[in-house]
């Protein structure tokens, strides 16, 4: 049995994750919240059209906006969810009060992970600081690149709509 240094001297890349779902920036509340719910996270890295990271938004953040009276407010853009004011980043390097100091200043449950160019790495919740504090061990594999896996999932849509129903009747598109 491996024994690991105490908390306070681990490095936010022991704990962090790695693999993360992230969401462009033009998708809608509504596909955030889809995507929150089908994968079980709590988080979700917003990324532009180049794949820069942009912020997080958190189910906590997600569902005090949601309104379901309103559907229009569902399809409106994830960016305008995200704060004003990006939550400082760590470096995987950062030791675990560093990014303790940092959720606390940001007020949030989370920092992200950002290398010298300010790239995504990873992420750091409050869940995996509770997990590594319960003795939790959790298997992170090592990455040859250092890049983190994200995964992006695009809404998949027919290529064309079909002109006609089986018996032969056009669709109306309105």
């Amino acid at each position: 049995m491996t024994t690991n240094p105490p908390l306070e001297q681990r490095t936010v890349a022991e704990l962090m994750t790695r693999d993360l779902l992230t969401i462009a920036a033009d998708e809608s509340v509504l596909m955030a919240w889809e995507l929150m719910c089908r994968a079980e996270v709590h988080h979700l890295p917003v990324t532009d059209v180049e794949g820069g990271f942009l912020g997080v938004i958190d189910a906590h953040t997600l569902i005090a906006a949601w309104n379901a009276t309103t559907p229009r407010e569902a399809r409106r853009p994830v960016t305008t969810l995200l704060p004003s004011r990006r939550p400082s980043a760590v470096r995987p390097m950062a030791t675990v009060p560093d990014a303790a100091r940092a959720m606390l200043d940001a007020d949030t449950d989370y920092a992200p992970v950002t290398d010298e160019h300010g790239a995504l790495v990873g992420l750091i919740t409050a869940r995996d600081l509770i997990g590594a504090l319960a003795g939790v061990h959790r298997e992170i594999p090592e990455r040859a690149g250092g890049m983190p896996s994200l995964y992006r999932i695009e809404p998949v849509l027919p290529r064309q709509t079909p002109a006609h129903h089986a018996s032969g009747s056009s669709i109306d598109p309105g």
